[in-house]
């Protein structure tokens, strides 16, 4: 059995951010058994296997079972969830959640009083480029002798609440790293 969704626009209370603005609902009195793909967020409050692929974020409600390879942008799971789990972005565990089984995903999230089980694959995050090393042609530049100007400054100033009396430094500015400091 097939099934591919085209659900109207839906509220969803589990959101940790929706990806496409809609949500499937499988209710709590529906079990699909086969595969199922949508292109919009899907929330789970039935039971599920076989196959799950989502566009968006899958949400697991508590009492949910979902037993199935699940490929998804997003997972929150506050039921049960066992399978092949590949997701994309973020899969956080909610404290009555629990997964088992084989997972890939880029980010994990497991709250205190989750149950997670099985085998985990993190990707690596996209590696920065390191900074080029300076060329051994070109010096490296010195720091300037204390008390001189370096081409930038920092200036930290009080304020007093108006009637109160000021300080006399307070009214005296630093001087630009042009300028001369008056004597």
């Amino acid at each position: 059995m097939s099934f591919t969704s085209t659900a109207a626009p839906a509220v969803d209370s589990m959101s940790i951010g929706t990806v496409t603005g809609m949500t499937t609902i499988i209710d709590a009195n529906t079990v699909v058994d086969g595969t199922l793909s949508t292109s919009h967020d899907i929330r789970v409050e039935g039971r599920v296997t076989g196959t799950l692929l989502c566009n968006g974020v899958v949400h697991i409600a508590e009492g949910a079972e979902v037993d199935a390879t699940v490929e998804a942008a997003g997972i929150v799971v506050s039921g049960t969830l066992s399978g092949e789990i590949a997701c994309h972005g973020r899969l956080e565990i909610r404290s009555t959640g629990t997964v088992r089984g084989r997972v890939e995903t880029g980010r994990l999230i497991v709250v205190e009083g989750a149950v997670y089980e099985g085998q985990l694959r993190m990707d690596a995050p996209a590696e920065v480029e390191p900074a080029p090393e300076p060329s051994p042609e070109e010096p490296e530049p010195e720091s300037p002798p204390p008390g001189q100007a370096t081409g930038s400054y920092s200036f930290l100033r009080s304020f007093t609440p108006s009637g109160a009396p000021s300080r006399p430094t307070d009214d005296v500015l630093p001087a630009s790293p042009d300028e001369e400091e008056p004597e």
